[in-house]
């Protein structure tokens, strides 16, 4: 029967809209989830009501219920997930066996939930068998009721986060040019990387001056002491795999992955689950690689997130190779004509070189 055409009585019209309003307010998934939940549990009598997402762009969580033990939670979600990915959600309403309970199974009729023209997730709900075709269509229409503000949070999701990266983008490339020593920049692009990515550790990995080998040249994380240490062929890993073939990758299953060089982790102690590896590259000339590994709670690193890291790649190249050419002009210039080895107390600054005037102007030289 079509939602316009649903029968109601005056108790579930004022459910439906309150169910409605309580949608509308929310600014958050878990709040929205905690309003479909309670609003649909209490509309048709359902014991369990659970909501899962295919993917939730604010939060790592993308499975809620209510009226579920912890100890099958995970079972239940395992589930759902098993169904939506079996493209079986988009052929409408359904039901499968969970357990309830350690003791207890129960059916959880399943209906779609939709955004625009496509299946985003499923609501679960334990219905009395003899319920199910005068639930169905109340149900049908509460979420019809409630898809409009699920849409629009997530729109409002969305965009925030793209606020956020972008103005994590212009923090990271105001910190490039403003920053004079190259240590201290990768060391902030670094905790910036992993507070971004929810990671446990970064590194940016450079070549040495005979293109032969990598070596840990800044790292973040557990491993730091033992890896700022470490150097392994060019040619050989992930890493070397990204820094030749220039394409940057997320890579979700490390460990069996055949490119993966183990003795890192090996030496470290350290075990790489996942990861997002970043080609660095000034101009034509290849300079490294930046990852990030490990993103908490086990979730999976995204594309997102990848065309982030990967926005902000060629200024952390430029970046270093500005650093190298400047130690260059440190050594032939500063050291072999003026006998300095540091920029302090110089006299004769390179005036068309952005180093020296930046040094200068730390020093109070310039007004």
């Amino acid at each position: 029967m079509p939602h316009s055409q649903v029968r109601l009585s005056a108790d579930e019209a004022l459910n439906l809209v309150e169910l409605a309003e309580k949608a509308a307010r929310a600014r958050t998934i878990p709040e929205l989830a905690a309003a479909i939940l309670q609003g649909l549990a209490s509309l048709v009598t359902a014991t369990v009501a659970v909501l899962f997402l295919q993917e939730n762009p604010a939060e790592e969580n993308s499975f809620f219920h209510l009226g579920l033990a912890a100890d099958v939670e995970a079972a239940v979600k395992a589930a759902c997930a098993e169904r939506f990915h079996q493209g079986q959600a988009h052929s409408g309403l359904q039901t499968i066996s969970v357990p309830l309970n350690p003791l207890a199974t129960a059916r959880l009729t399943l209906f779609p939930l939709q955004r625009q023209d496509s299946t985003v997730g499923l609501v679960g709900l334990a219905l009395p068998e003899g319920n199910i075709p005068a639930a169905a269509p109340l149900v049908g229409r509460a979420l019809y009721l409630i898809s409009q503000s699920f849409n629009n949070l997530l729109d409002c999701l969305e965009k925030d986060k793209q606020i956020a990266n972008l103005n994590a983008y212009l923090n990271v490339s105001s910190m490039i040019a403003q920053v004079l020593d190259l240590r201290d920049v990768l060391e902030a692009v670094l905790y910036f990387s992993m507070e971004a990515m929810s990671a446990e550790a970064a590194s940016v990995l450079l070549l040495d001056y005979g293109k032969e080998n990598l070596r840990f040249y800044s790292v973040e994380g557990p491993a730091k002491p033992v890896l700022l240490t470490a150097t392994f062929p060019a040619d050989q890993g992930l890493a070397g795999c990204v820094l030749q073939s220039q394409q940057s990758e997320v890579i979700n299953d490390v460990q069996n992955d055949p490119r993966f060089y183990g003795k890192i982790d090996k030496d470290s102690g350290f075990q790489t689950r996942n990861m997002i590896v970043i080609p660095l590259t000034a101009g034509e000339e290849k300079i490294g690689v930046l990852e990030v590994l490990n993103k908490v709670r086990g979730e999976p690193f995204t594309e997102e997130e990848r065309l982030l890291l990967q926005s902000i790649a060629e200024e952390i190249a430029f970046a270093i190779r500005n650093s190298k050419l400047f130690e260059v002009v440190v050594k032939s210039y500063c050291k072999q004509r003026q006998g300095l080895n540091t920029c302090k107390g110089c006299k004769r600054p390179l005036g068309s070189w952005t180093p020296c005037v930046k040094y200068r102007e730390e020093a109070g030289l310039l007004t």
